[in-house]
């Protein structure tokens, strides 16, 4: 969203910029959607056939510190200085981050096992939903059904600081009621989760089962339904 490439080296270039935003998206789509190649950013030496032998060994400061970090890359030019993105494993929880600007390559290590070990130690993930949960229903209009059970994919849960005390809010917002028909797998709301001091995530929602178009009765019944519910807001609305 955020960056435009000039070269694919990544060699400084006036027009080359990729923010650190962008950055982590990268290195959480590396980690999630090609495993089997990211197993390589943990590798500690690596002999490149034709290369110095001295250039075999993985540069990034946070592999050997055992602290579950397995990736990613190192970074540096004069322009943005000592850079990292790094990323690590602890108890089924990744903790993923990027730095940048540091002055040396001994600051840059120590910032990023400094923000990692804040990371694990300060916050918690808090389970809500496992993957297929039903998170709860969605109106269907003109369908067989009159609503649709609304399901995560993936597991939903909040990473919550340690010193938060509130309880979590969470809402489901979609345009409704939806129109039939709907497919099974289609997104078709999300479930905004509000963590306090955190702020939201947001997580897609997708229709459970299909709903068809309804016959001929069941748009009558829609049809009743929603005359019915008009004559009533006309009724509240005159009271007022």
């Amino acid at each position: 969203n955020n960056s435009t490439f000039a070269n694919s080296t990544g060699w400084p270039d006036p027009r080359h910029r990729m923010s650190a935003k962008d950055l982590a998206t990268l290195a959480t789509l590396l980690v999630e959607e090609i495993p089997s190649y990211y197993e390589y950013f943990a590798l500690k030496e690596y002999d490149f056939d034709g290369r110095a032998p001295a250039n075999r060994f993985n540069r990034n400061p946070i592999l050997p510190l055992g602290i579950g970090a397995d990736g990613l890359k190192t970074g540096h030019t004069e322009e943005a200085g000592f850079g990292l993105v790094g990323s690590a494993l602890q108890d089924g929880r990744r903790v993923t981050l990027v730095i940048s600007g540091l002055d040396t390559a001994r600051a840059r290590r120590v910032e990023a096992e400094r923000l990692l070990v804040w990371a694990f130690r300060e916050f918690e993930a808090r389970p809500m939903f496992a993957p297929g949960d039903t998170v709860t229903t969605a109106d269907v209009w003109m369908g067989e059904a009159r609503e649709v059970e609304l399901v995560a994919s993936e597991a939903v849960e909040a990473i919550v600081p340690l010193s938060v005390d509130g309880a979590l809010t969470a809402e489901v917002r979609y345009q409704g009621p939806l129109e039939a028909p709907v497919s099974a797998g289609d997104a078709v709301a999300e479930l905004v989760v509000v963590v306090p001091e955190v702020g939201e995530t947001r997580f897609p929602l997708y229709a459970k089962t299909d709903v068809p178009r309804g016959g001929f009765f069941s748009r009558v019944d829609a049809s009743a339904r929603l005359l019915l519910q008009s004559s009533v807001d006309a009724v509240a609305g005159a009271l007022e």
